[in-house]
């Protein structure tokens, strides 16, 4: 599903389909369920209903926040019909709709990575200069982060919101005085020092 998302043309320098959301939100979802105190096994299963969320996208496309407001989707028959002749799509079925109810805590923490995945990509489109994903972002901690689910979900965004998308890997490759901690990795392997 290499389907574009519609905030692209909001934010102009969006970087993911429906398919790398849905992967992120996957992993998150996992994540989150753990930090609940969930079992593996329901993590697993709160990971599988984030991998399938966005699957009705492959047939009525993705409608962001702004398309919401004026058009309407009919996702309940696209996954009706996905699924209708798939041997074990009435387990998907059933997995989709806990999603949607929102009901058990694996849907909701699922929700919730859904929401952290879109807030994830904000925040990176914002520490590459992009204003109008930082008024997202800044935007999510007034509706989207107070109305999360569950406290590891607003527990992760508030971290988000402190951190820097390029702590991780800066702190292990490059010196407090800002030099690299391999330079050859920088200059290539047959690099010799200038003296």
């Amino acid at each position: 599903m290499l389907t574009p998302r519609t905030h692209r043309r909001s934010l102009g320098t969006s970087f993911d389909t429906v398919s790398s959301h849905s992967h992120l939100a996957s992993i998150i979802s996992y994540c989150i369920s753990r930090m609940e105190g969930l079992s593996h096994e329901e993590g697993l299963k709160a990971l599988a209903m984030a991998a399938f969320h966005d699957l009705a996208e492959a047939r009525t496309g993705d409608l962001d926040f702004i398309s919401k407001n004026y058009s309407k989707d009919d996702e309940e028959k696209a996954v009706k019909d996905q699924f209708k002749n798939v041997e074990f799509g009435k387990d998907l079925k059933k997995l989709l709709d806990e999603y949607e109810a929102r009901k058990t805590l694996v849907a909701q923490c699922a929700k919730d990575a859904d929401s952290l995945a879109q807030m994830y990509q904000e925040w990176v489109l914002t520490w590459q200069g992009n204003k109008l994903a930082e008024q997202w972002f800044k935007g999510d901690f007034v509706e989207r982060v107070p109305n999360m689910h569950t406290a590891s979900a607003r527990k992760l965004a508030n971290s988000m919101k402190k951190s820097d998308p390029n702590e991780w890997w800066w702190n292990e490759l490059v010196t407090k005085e800002g030099k690299a901690k391999k330079i050859k990795h920088l200059l290539g392997k047959n690099f010799r020092k200038r003296v």
